[in-house]
């Protein structure tokens, strides 16, 4: 059942990320929201206090724990929920009618409560999944139900139709906030999915320039070598323009193939493509552009044009996150050589700027191009704060 679900069996991890409604500075919601709390549970300390005889107790009693409630609800929903639940029926216990009007309150304690039990429900709805909102929204309803029977044994259930109506509004809310996140995430997922295909698409028109210089130089050369070369037989001029015509069939087929990815009607460049040695001036671009990047790329000989422009790639990649993610802080990039390999890294440290973590593109482009040319390669935060990029391709 979906509120034993929401009382005992179900986990925080199952509910969705935070909805990032605030687009300030951290510090200052925080500020905000642990300032709003202290007027809240100073004044619910007071009004339940003052309740029950001036006993300090029972203030610390109802105030305390929902007040952790609020600060719970962004790492821990379905926590905050629980605790809200448990804090209703103690509120309810403890709420009688007050000696004299203190503050907003008039007559009766527990309305005040609300102020923060609405909150936590409507956000523990709005992040949950879509088959486990029923059971919190009956865990508030339940709380709801079980502090009527407690406070309408003593005083008559008509004084819960301002708590009741609170709820019902926080659930309606929460079912809101619901279907619009959902929906927020089905078009990012669309936006990711475009941004992956374009991502593929440029990948395989490089592959399409390289391989077509390459195919093109063999057609040249087998064409021609009857006239470069002393000696050539006709057997052996026939063998070199069976591989010349092999050439430009491979060549037609791979331009048919980027013919079919393409997204639109425009020609497939030409240009040529860039290679491991241009990354110097693609780190120059970056340190103009106000970047601080140092380079360490020795000459590294015998690099396949599909290795050079995956290593550029990369590299650009990188750089261009590390620009927009971290700005101000320094970048190193380093391109080492092996036997048989050349490894490469890009390094940022760690930036001061609050920058909301979404999910992008330009990891999983780097993974294909390294998977591409038979590579290995690793993306992470390193452990003061900064991020690496690491990759090793074969030459």
């Amino acid at each position: 059942m979906g509120i034993v679900w929401a009382l005992v069996t179900g986990r925080d991890r199952e509910f969705g990320p935070p909805i990032g409604w605030w687009r300030g500075p951290a510090w200052l919601g925080w500020s905000l929201l642990l300032g709003s709390m202290a007027m809240w549970t100073s004044s619910a300390f007071l009004l339940f206090a003052a309740a029950n005889g001036g006993n300090s107790l029972v203030g610390v009693l109802v105030a305390a724990p929902e007040g952790a409630a609020v600060l719970l609800a962004r790492h821990f929903p379905l926590t905050a929920v629980r605790l809200a639940f448990v804090a209703t029926i103690v509120a309810a216990i403890y709420a009688k009618e007050l000696p004299y009007p203190l503050g907003y309150a008039r007559r009766w304690p527990l309305d005040a409560h609300l102020i923060p039990l609405a909150p936590v429900v409507a956000l523990g709805i709005a992040r949950a999944p879509k088959e486990r909102m029923v059971g919190v929204a009956l865990l508030a309803f339940g709380a709801m139900a079980v502090a009527t029977v407690i406070v309408g044994v003593g005083y008559g259930a008509d004084i819960m139709a301002g708590p009741i109506a609170g709820v019902i509004g926080a659930v309606i809310a929460g079912y809101i906030l619901n279907d619009s996140r959902f929906a927020r995430l089905e078009s990012e997922h669309e936006r990711q999915k475009r941004a992956h295909l374009r991502q593929r698409t440029k990948i395989a028109r490089e592959l399409h320039d390289v391989i077509g210089h390459h195919l093109s130089m063999i057609a040249v050369r087998t064409d021609s070598a009857r006239y470069r070369l002393s000696g050539v037989t006709p057997e052996i001029q026939e063998e070199f323009s069976a591989l010349g015509d092999a050439a430009r069939e491979a060549l037609t087929d791979a331009r048919r193939l980027i013919g079919v990815l393409r997204e639109d009607d425009g020609e497939a460049e030409h240009l040529p493509q860039p290679t491991i040695d241009d990354i110097p001036e693609l780190v120059r671009s970056a340190i103009a552009s106000g970047a601080s990047v140092t380079v360490e790329l020795p000459p590294i000989p015998g690099v396949s044009a599909m290795a050079g422009l995956a290593a550029y790639r990369i590299v650009q990649e990188s750089l261009s996150n590390a620009m927009r993610h971290s700005p101000g802080t320094p970048i190193s990039v380093c391109v080492r050589s092996a036997e048989d390999s050349i490894e490469l890294s890009v390094e940022n440290g760690p930036s001061g700027h609050v920058v909301e973590a979404v999910e992008g593109n330009g990891l999983a482009g780097i993974k294909e191009r390294v998977s591409l040319v038979g590579g290995e390669c690793a993306a992470g935060r390193r452990a003061d704060g900064g991020f690496r990029v690491w990759a090793k391709l074969p030459r």
